[in-house]
Parts: C-alpha cells; structure tokens; sequence
C-alpha cells in the first residue's frame, strides 16, 4: 500500500494540481498552510513525503515547518516548493530541513517520479 503524501502550500492552485495529479496513486493529506501542520497527528499520518510551500516554511512562532515535519521522522522526504529558480532559495531551503527543493510551476513528470521513490 502507498505511504501518505502531506501537502501543505497557501496556493490553491497548487494544492489543486497535486490533488489531481496524485489522488488517484496516493493517500493525500492537503491543508491550506504549512502554519496549519501543528493540528495534524504527524505520527499516527505518517507521510512519506511532505510536499511544502517555501513561503510558508516559517511559522507563526518563529520555528521551522520543514524541520519540524522531520522531528516526527527523520526519513519523510520534505520538498520545499518556491517561486524563484535560483541557487540560495534552494541552499536555504535545505538549510531550513528540506530535503530538496523545486520550483513552480511543478512538472507533473518530475512529482510523480519523486512520489514513487518516497511513497
């Protein structure tokens, strides 16, 4: 059985892309915002991979959605998803927690290869 798939990105647009491109294959968990993932049993969900809006990767408190998600589990796969193709965006995205990063639009290619290696 597929592992979950957390999704978590204030872009409607991108929650609906990745809902239509993976709901089929996956079990998905989609909020509205990375702020929101502190009210999601993380352990008992279980993601495998977390698919998270670089924006929004600081929350409210000052602590960090993408390291935060791996405390729970140091083996789920967290992406970061920006808007800017650019080499700190990614350094600091990684350096935030994020495993990798990618830049939107998304490439429906590369979501469902990354989701069939991590979920």
């Amino acid at each position: 059985m597929p592992k979950t798939i957390l999704i978590a990105d204030t872009s409607a647009d991108t929650r609906s892309f990745l809902k239509k491109l993976l709901a089929d294959r996956y079990p998905l968990i989609i909020i509205e915002s990375p702020a929101d993932i502190s009210a999601i049993d993380i352990e008992k969900h279980t993601p495998s991979l977390a698919l998270i809006g670089m924006n929004e990767s600081q929350d409210s408190n000052g602590g960090n959605v993408f390291s935060d998600i791996r405390k729970h589990d140091a083996g789920i796969t967290v992406i970061a998803l920006g808007e800017r193709n650019s080499e700190n965006t990614a350094i600091e995205a990684v350096r935030l927690g994020a495993t990798g990063y990618m830049i939107k639009p998304l490439d429906p290619h590369a979501i469902i290869s990354l989701a069939g290696k991590h979920a």
